[in-house]
């Protein structure tokens, strides 16, 4: 194991003992899959009214509003599958293995594009049910879209959805072909752990975790590597996610 790993894993020791805190590290790996592959967009496509009916869960009522087209949105993530079988918002049967996902106010069903900001992924599915209901979670991905954009491991993860258009109603699933061959395999990256405005405390996250400090624009990057592929420089990112520094991110090394 090297000196950079050891130190990440002696910190993740310390907070474990001072929080009681289990987390979960995972390596989520950095092939990308096909955005063309995905559902078609409807052209000139209607919405029923009955699914951009406002409604009301736990007392908090949503208004789906149908956004242009281009449109996006940044949050968290997460996944369920557990309902397979039950019926989603469109009326559809739930299958936690097919490339879906659920949001609160986004017309359905639509053609939408994830992507996860963590390891760079990139995933056309299909949004069918409303969801979920949970404060700070913008998306629910089915079992087999959380798979894909190596979500599934880790339980939730920071993305962004851009809407694409009207989907077909009624349309068979879609599954996740086999990932083709990405530039992120040959793509170097870094691991950046946080960006200061204050030198010191740069610093001072740098020899915390024998990292490399950087002035860019004013403000002081603290970050790991380079390493040769996402893969690599994710295991690196989940240890320092795992040291207790949740913003540290996947930057290409230029």
């Amino acid at each position: 194991m090297s000196t950079v790993l050891k130190l990440l894993a002696k910190r993740a020791a310390q907070l474990l003992v001072l929080t009681g805190v289990s987390l979960l590290a995972a390596c989520a790996g950095g092939p990308k899959y096909s955005t063309r592959d995905g559902p078609d967009v409807v052209q000139n496509g209607q919405y029923r009214a009955a699914n951009l009916r406002p409604y009301t869960v736990r007392g908090d009522t949503y208004r789906p509003y149908v956004p242009d087209v281009g449109d996006t949105l940044t949050g968290t993530a997460s996944w369920y599958g557990h309902e397979s079988g039950s019926l989603t918002a469109t009326g559809e049967r739930f299958d936690p293995n097919a490339l879906s996902a659920a949001h609160k106010t986004w017309p359905l069903p639509s053609v939408i594009e994830v992507t996860n900001l963590d390891n760079g992924r990139t995933l056309r599915l299909r949004l069918n049910d409303r969801g979920p209901f949970v404060d700070g979670r913008l998306i629910d991905l089915s079992k087999g879209a959380a798979q894909a954009l190596g979500v599934h491991q880790v339980g939730t993860a920071r993305v962004r959805i851009k809407f694409l258009g009207p989907a077909e109603l009624g349309a068979r699933p879609i599954y996740a072909a086999t990932p083709r061959p990405a530039d992120s395999d040959r793509q170097r990256y870094r691991v950046q752990i946080g960006a200061f405005s204050e030198r010191a405390n740069a610093e001072r996250v740098s020899q915390s975790l024998s990292a490399r400090v950087d002035e860019r624009r004013g403000l002081y990057v603290v970050s790991l590597g380079p390493f040769d592929g996402a893969q690599k420089a994710e295991l690196y990112r989940q240890q320092v996610l795992a040291a207790g520094y949740f913003d540290a991110i996947l930057t290409r090394d230029e």
